[in-house]
């Protein structure tokens, strides 16, 4: 989420969280967000098939005596994982299960001082436009890395992801159970609760964000020509959003040269909540496709009244290092538009 955040109200974005709880309604409160089940897009009976909750089998996990909510789930279609159940029936191999993903959404009790920031409120809510960005993305032949349904395993590269405020950093975390390799990136101050999803969801894949030095470059960055299978990795790092910090971030993981496949952001232009920190965004956007021409943009947003997002895709069409700017999904029904943005390709 954005570092220039200031807590308004949530201007009925689409989030999955069926936010009813007396910890979140005095978090919103404090912090002037408006509590209407009518319109905040939280899960209901009235769910339709192709909704984005039902999609993912999304889940919200509370404690049963208080029943506030200390977590969330979900899975993806097609992504399995063992099981010892004998109900769950394997097809010509052991008994599988859609691999199950489970996110705390408890801020760390430092992190709860300032109950009037926005920005940390919404790094722990699971929005509608994170999921049908994934979507999207899972629809692309050339966005796909090697993972399940790769019919030529042994031809494919392993493809970077880049998310940016990515919250939960649940569309980079689906990409690493497709097969992609994964840097998720948000302000410091929510970092340690992504890190320890991350690590818990991902133990043999994920890179601490300690280090610094050459020792936690990513695989792909020395041996980019190796087997795609064991350079699978995903990590957490902080990231302000700058062309500076940017190129630092590349500068760490050693990839300077390279840059990512992918950059990925979900929701992260809405003027009332976050201001201006689009044109910091935009900066970003920016020095990544300077390194990489090639890379592919994915920018995810819900449309709300004054949201900024034209002036930030006017803005972004006139980027030095943008070659064009292209709608590739509406949504309708819950106003979520997809744009994936290219670079000068000389």
């Amino acid at each position: 989420m954005p570092d220039c955040r200031s807590a308004q109200h949530s201007g009925g974005r689409e989030f999955l969280h069926d936010d009813t709880d007396e910890h979140h309604r005095r978090r919103n409160q404090s912090a002037k967000f408006h509590d209407d089940h009518d319109d905040d897009g939280s899960i209901s009976s009235s769910a339709t098939i192709d909704s984005c909750e039902t999609y993912i089998n999304f889940t919200s996990i509370r404690d049963p005596t208080t029943q506030l909510e200390e977590g969330v789930s979900f899975t993806w279609p097609g992504v399995y994982e063992d099981c010892e159940s004998e109900e769950v029936q394997g097809r010509n191999g052991p008994p599988r299960q859609l691999r199950k993903i489970v996110l705390s959404t408890l801020l760390e009790e430092d992190d709860l001082a300032p109950l009037f920031d926005g920005s940390r409120w919404a790094g722990t809510r699971l929005w509608g436009a994170a999921v049908r960005a994934i979507q999207y993305i899972s629809t692309q032949p050339e966005l796909m890395p090697t993972g399940i349904g790769a019919s030529d395993g042994d031809n494919k590269k392993n493809i970077t992801m880049l998310e940016l405020g990515c919250g939960l950093g649940v569309p980079g975390m689906i990409y690493h159970m497709l097969g992609g390799s994964v840097v998720l990136t948000d302000q410091a101050n929510i970092l340690s609760q992504l890190e320890k999803n991350v690590v818990a969801n991902f133990p043999e894949t994920a890179l601490s964000s300690d280090g610094l030095g050459p020792e936690n470059r990513w695989p792909i960055a020395t041996n980019p020509d190796s087997d795609a299978k064991k350079n699978q990795i995903i990590r957490a790092m902080p990231l302000s959003w700058s062309r500076d910090d940017t190129s630092n971030l590349l500068r760490t993981l050693g990839l300077s040269e390279t840059g990512f496949d992918i950059v990925i952001n979900c929701d992260c232009v809405y003027e009332p909540l976050y201001g201006k920190s689009w044109r910091m965004l935009l900066e970003t956007i920016d020095e990544l496709l300077r390194v990489n021409p090639k890379c592919k943009v994915v920018t995810s947003v819900e449309r709300r009244q004054a949201d900024g997002i034209d002036k930030f895709l006017a803005e972004m069409n006139r980027l030095k290092n943008v070659g064009g700017v292209e709608k590739v999904m509406a949504d309708e029904e819950k106003k979520i538009e997809i744009f994936v943005t290219t670079g000068v390709v000389s």
